[in-house]
């Protein structure tokens, strides 16, 4: 038998034959916030190694979950992205993520935080529809870090980082901390509002719909 399958006619087995590996799931996850260059998925992935990511990278390409794509002008680089079969995992990951944040470990500040993977999370918790149902943009800033999503496209909710391509419905502007603890449902929108570790822009009725959308409290 091969060392790299289970061995075991189920759907659970042979989906890990492919993702079950250190890091893979979460080189699929940064790629799920579109095409990343090698060098931005190493600074995302402290420790991964070099050799060992080009392992994994060529192992997703052989499977048929990424590919080689370029970015768009202005930086024509080489960089890596989803194909329509990689896309398939992105409900997956989701309520994977969402799990996480629920039954996981606690938010360690000690540990590396990015904008975008609480984001993921925030996406995730949202009941079905709930992006097309708000039906506008949403751009989350924490720090330097800018991070936005909107309706839904061929490829599913569009999430990405940098400023949002339209005018945002909300914005939301706060620490990591206090986003992490928003999104494990460990403090209230106002109350972190009130202590003004939240600030937010938008239409006070719209604001409502999004708290409702995204099950988020206060």
């Amino acid at each position: 038998m091969n060392p790299r399958t289970y061995g075991q006619n189920c759907g659970i087995a042979r989906a890990l034959d492919i993702l079950g590996d250190r890091w893979t799931l979460l080189i699929l996850r940064d790629l799920g916030m579109g095409p990343r260059r090698y060098k931005d998925l190493v600074e995302g992935l402290p420790g991964i190694g070099t050799n060992l990511l080009a392992s994994r990278l060529k192992s997703l390409e052989e499977a048929g979950l990424i590919e080689r794509t370029a970015l768009p002008p202005p930086t024509p680089v080489a960089a890596y992205a989803l194909t329509a079969i990689g896309e398939e995992l992105r409900p997956a990951l989701a309520q994977f993520g969402a799990w996480g944040f629920r039954h996981g470990a606690p938010f360690d500040p000690a540990d590396m935080t990015r904008a975008e993977w609480l984001v993921q999370g925030l996406v995730a918790r949202a009941e079905p529809g709930a992006v097309d149902r708000f039906g506008g943009v949403v751009q989350i800033n924490v720090g330097g870090e800018s991070v936005w999503f909107g309706p839904s496209s061929a490829d599913g909710v569009r999430l990405r980082p940098g400023a949002a391509p339209t005018l945002p419905k909300i914005t939301l502007s706060s620490d990591i901390a206090t986003l992490a603890a928003l999104v494990a449902d460990e403090l209230e929108v106002s109350d972190a509002i009130e202590s003004g570790a939240l600030t937010v822009a938008g239409d006070a009725a719209e604001l409502q719909v999004f708290l409702d959308a995204f099950s988020l409290t206060g």
